[in-house]
């Protein structure tokens, strides 16, 4: 059974020219908004800051398979806790998302934690948590406000977060992906 930890992840980080309209709704809604930078997660929990060498080869060979692809943000989405709600956007198309996904657990199947929800990995990118009777409301709000956004993903992130970063995730890594032919 592999080590695994909740300080490190493999993510899609959207780039900082599209995160000012993300931003502003994670800053007031996301009690993650200091940990975590906007991102939507492909693997986690995941290997130890330790094996992180042992790991970047298959993260580099993912990346070589996956071709850059477009991302856009036009619609949020919850998940319905029991005591609580998670509003994030929707990433479109989901397909080379879901994708990539697979060909990460592919290479690292031993971190398919992501895969195993009951409706399987739904790629998202959260911005805020809601209590059950004001979820609807705020989500149709923020919908009303929100300018589509897009943007083409071109590599994955190996993150982590430890006391020397003050407990905030930080890019240990980027892989990018292939060049089109």
């Amino acid at each position: 059974m592999p080590n695994k930890t909740h300080t490190t992840a493999v993510v899609l980080i959207p780039p900082e020219a599209i995160q000012p309209p993300i931003q502003t709704i994670r800053k007031i809604h996301d009690r993650n908004y200091e940990r975590w930078m906007p991102h939507i997660t492909l693997l986690y929990p995941f290997a130890p800051q330790q094996e992180f060498q042992d790991i970047i080869p298959s993260l580099a060979e993912a990346a070589q398979q996956t071709d850059p692809f477009s991302i856009s943000f036009a619609s949020f989405d919850a998940f319905k806790h029991r005591k609580s709600c998670t509003l994030f956007l929707v990433p479109e198309p989901k397909d080379a998302i879901v994708d990539l996904h697979r060909t990460l657990t592919q290479q690292l199947p031993d971190y398919d934690d992501t895969a195993r929800f009951s409706g399987g990995f739904n790629p998202h990118l959260s911005v805020g948590q809601f209590a059950h009777g004001s979820l609807d409301k705020a989500q149709q709000k923020l919908q009303n406000e929100w300018k589509p956004i897009q943007y083409s993903a071109d590599s994955l992130s190996l993150i982590y977060r430890s006391t020397e970063t003050n407990d905030r995730f930080v890019v240990a890594e980027n892989f990018t992906f292939r060049k089109g032919v």
